[in-house]
């Protein structure tokens, strides 16, 4: 009887300590995330200003709006895979937004507004993707292991 009482006693510890690592992951990988908040503020202001009819988009301004979506991709890509499955799920799920943002903005076709038309398109693809899909796939692992707002709050620029 005791054998059985200590050996589950001695499982119950192994998930406990398993679960931890898994958690602090998750903290590590928000944290990671939340500096990102610059990148994110930059597409607001591109999607804002290149939507707006009234703003003078040059070739300047596209190349250097495409330029910040590959810095920003660049460094999501550089940020370790984690380890426990739907955390690297959803870091794939953000790796992959960038490719078909990144295609969008890439379009060369036309004059320049429609080749800003194309870069805001792409901007808000990888938005959507990001506020939509992948937020909100880290704030239910937040919320199950019951670290919701705080300091591990996610959110995309004007929602915090």
């Amino acid at each position: 009887m005791y054998r059985r009482f200590l050996a589950l006693a001695v499982l119950a510890a192994f998930a406990a300590c398993d679960n931890t690592a898994d958690v602090e992951e998750l903290k590590s990988y928000v944290q990671t995330l939340q500096g990102f908040q610059d990148y994110n503020r930059q597409v607001e202001a591109l999607v804002t200003r290149f939507d707006d009819p009234t703003s003078d988009i040059t070739e300047a301004d596209i190349i250097a709006a495409r330029q910040m979506l590959d810095d920003y991709a660049a460094a999501v890509e550089a940020v370790p895979t984690p380890s426990e499955t739907l955390l690297k799920n959803t870091h794939q799920l953000y790796k992959r937004s960038f490719g078909d943002a990144r295609r969008l903005a890439r379009d060369e076709t036309g004059d320049t507004k429609r080749q800003a038309h194309s870069v805001a398109i792409g901007l808000r693809r990888l938005r959507t993707a990001i506020e939509d899909r992948v937020y909100p796939s880290l704030d239910v692992m937040l919320a199950r292991e019951k670290l919701e707002g705080g300091e591990y709050e996610l959110g995309w620029t004007g929602d915090e």
